[in-house]
This record gives C-alpha cells, structure tokens and sequence, in this order.
C-alpha cells in the first residue's frame, strides 16, 4: 500500500507539478514540500490545501495521516483532525491504536474499460466491455464505479504517453486544468458511446471546451454529445 508520502510525489508529478509548485500553491516552501515526500513530515499545516491542490479526496487524506501516527506513535505534533479521530477510539494506555484499513486498497479489482479504436485522435469505444483489471490506488479506496483506460494514440503526449494506465473517479467533478475521459453519444443509437482523454476547460452555455497537447489546441463539443465527463485521479505506466 502507498504511504501518504508516496501518493503527495505520485499525484504532484502526475499534475506536472515542480516540489517548488506545489509549494507555491499551499503556501509552504520547496524545503516543506520535500520532507512531506519524503515522510519526514505526516502531519501536515494545511492539510485540507493540500488534498484539494493534489485532487486527493480529503477523507482519503486524513486516513493516511491518521495511520502514520499509528506505525510511529512517537509522533510530538498530531494534526488536530487526526487527533479527533484518535480520541474516538479511546484506546487504554496499553493498547495499540488499530486504524482500520481503507477498504480495496491494492485489491486488483478496477476495470479496465474503453476498447481503443486506433488513430491520432486516440478515440475509445466504450461498449460495457471489460478489458482487464487493475489494482486500485489508495485515491479511489471505496469509489464502487471507478475504471480505468489504457492509453493509446499521443493526442495527450508527453503528458501520457500510449501504453500507460489511467484511473477515473466518475464521481469527482471536473475542474479547469483536469485530465478526463469524454464520452461522446454514438451517431448511431446501435453503435457503442465514443470516448477521448482530453484537459478540461470548462462548460459555455452550449458547449464542452477541451484542451488536446498533440497537437496543441482546442477542441469544442455540442452539450447535447457529451454522454459524460469522468475525471482521471491517478496515472502510471
């Protein structure tokens, strides 16, 4: 399983994001961002910032805070949050203090959906077909509808790269800047939804604004196409 650490350099790197950008965001200097990656720091000032800045589900967040107090109870500063939910479990003196374990976690039980069609565009069809399963990372502990796609064509390249994997939450909302899967109704109600991994830009009164890297420009939809707007939380190859 990912310690906090890990999953804080895993998501910061997946958003394209420098130690000192991070930082900047947060209000905490490259030295801090440094130490949280690695885990010198697990009770993080700010914590909340954090979660959002990184797109980590916040009750995810304060579960692996909680833990690492538990695997090092020598911990002087413990995050006010954690501390709360240490209290609730009232431990004796002499009892160790037991965090359950996020539900899921690193069980290979993500599907892998979306049936790559091939082309520059890298469109998907996504016919209900399962392709495969993938382990699940600690972001999406409990998310019963997450999936995940593989990636093919390089409309999105370098940012992914054909041949990686990626994780969708299709209950996060999506936000400017955010990489997600768009599904496109078929033109033919016999035919499956169409799909693409584009950045998000946001909603205009009658239309979906992306953003594609390769190459580089806007790409817009009709409101009337867009199936579904899925967000990718996690990447790895």
């Amino acid at each position: 399983m990912e310690t906090l650490s890990e999953i804080i350099r895993n998501k910061r790197r997946s958003l394209g994001l420098t130690q000192d950008d991070l930082g900047a965001r947060v209000g905490q200097s490259q030295k801090t961002v440094s130490d949280w990656e690695g885990g010198k720091v697990t009770q993080i000032r700010g914590w909340e910032k954090v979660a959002d800045v990184l797109e980590i589900p916040r009750d995810i967040f304060l579960k692996l805070m909680t833990d690492a107090v538990t695997l090092n109870p020598t911990t002087q500063r413990v995050s006010p949050a954690v501390r709360e939910i240490l209290k609730t479990r009232s431990p004796s003196r002499n009892e160790t203090i037991k965090v359950e374990s996020t539900p899921h976690i690193g069980a290979r039980d993500v599907p892998v959906r979306g049936r790559a069609v091939g082309g520059e565009d890298g469109m998907y069809e996504f016919n209900g077909e399962v392709l495969g399963w993938e382990m699940r990372p600690p972001i999406l502990a409990g998310v019963k509808e997450a999936y995940a796609v593989y990636v093919d064509g390089e409309s999105m390249f370098p940012r992914y790269k054909p041949g990686e994997t990626v994780w969708i939450n299709p209950n996060l909302p999506a936000s400017r800047g955010a990489d997600v899967i768009v599904q496109l109704h078929a033109n033919d109600q016999d035919d499956p939804p169409r799909g693409f991994i584009k950045e998000f830009l946001g909603w205009t009164p009658n239309h979906l604004r992306l953003h594609q890297w390769n190459p580089a420009g806007e790409i817009t939809f009709p409101r009337a196409m867009v199936k579904s707007v899925h967000t990718i939380v996690y990447s790895q190859r």
